[in-house]
């Protein structure tokens, strides 16, 4: 699967809410750093970003990075557009989020197997929900069926019908069907929940789940990266 099988992490500095975040500072090292550290163990992986200091940073710690334009959409274009500037071309491509430091070796092997199933082109995990992920706005979740298809993503569950799960923002990509997400149009969906998987579900493409005990946590504010940094700390 390994040589098969490759990760880019989508790495944009100018975020809305927390700019310069995969440079911001984790117990000593970039939160970009930290996410790479972990997700280089399991796969061969690369740091797609549009900004100088983050391509220096990843490459100063051993890393590889690939400059990408800073007019990407988003992160599967970024991750796209990364993987035409490579000479390799695995038959699966992960999509794993450079904000979320806690990533883990468990989770990226489970999404790993879930993409060795010859129905799935499109893969991502899920966890249960707890009472703070409901009251939380940053929160995206899934109605997931019991065959593993995601039925709906929301950033309610009101009108769910099958089991609601909270959605952890990692993708698994067969590379067959990556560069027709990338011409695919934004949705109604889309624009109305903020999400870019509904592009594809509103265009026809499915996409499945694998479960995992609990997910990693995204930094998307000041509060999220102070909250982190006292976990690392515990860890040492």
């Amino acid at each position: 699967m390994k040589n098969s099988a490759i990760a880019i992490i989508p790495a944009r500095y100018g975020s809305t809410r927390l700019p310069g975040k995969p440079l911001m500072d984790i117990n000593g090292k970039p939160m970009i750093i930290r996410v790479w550290e972990i997700v280089s163990r399991v796969l061969p992986t690369y740091v797609a970003t549009d900004d100088q200091r983050i391509f220096d940073v990843v490459h100063k710690a051993g890393g590889d990075a690939i400059m990408t334009s800073s007019a990407s959409e988003n992160g599967t274009a970024r991750v796209h557009e990364a993987l035409l500037k490579l000479k390799i071309r695995p038959e699966i491509i992960l999509n794993i989020q450079g904000d979320e430091p806690l990533v883990s070796d468990h989770d990226i092997n489970v999404l790993l197997l879930l993409m060795k199933r010859e129905s799935v082109k499109i893969g991502t995990l899920v966890t249960s929900i707890s009472q703070e992920d409901l009251i939380s706005g940053n929160n995206c979740f899934v109605d997931r069926s019991p065959d593993g298809m995601c039925q709906e993503f929301s950033r309610t569950t009101a009108n769910f019908s099958f089991k609601k799960y909270r959605h952890i923002g990692m993708y698994g990509f067969n590379a067959s069907i990556l560069s027709k997400l990338v011409l695919l149009k934004r949705t109604d969906g889309e624009k109305r929940e903020r999400l870019e998987q509904l592009r594809w579900k509103e265009n026809g493409y499915e996409i499945y789940s694998s479960i995992v005990p609990e997910g990693g946590v995204g930094v998307d504010t000041l509060e999220d990266l102070k909250s982190i940094r006292k976990g690392f700390r515990r860890d040492l």
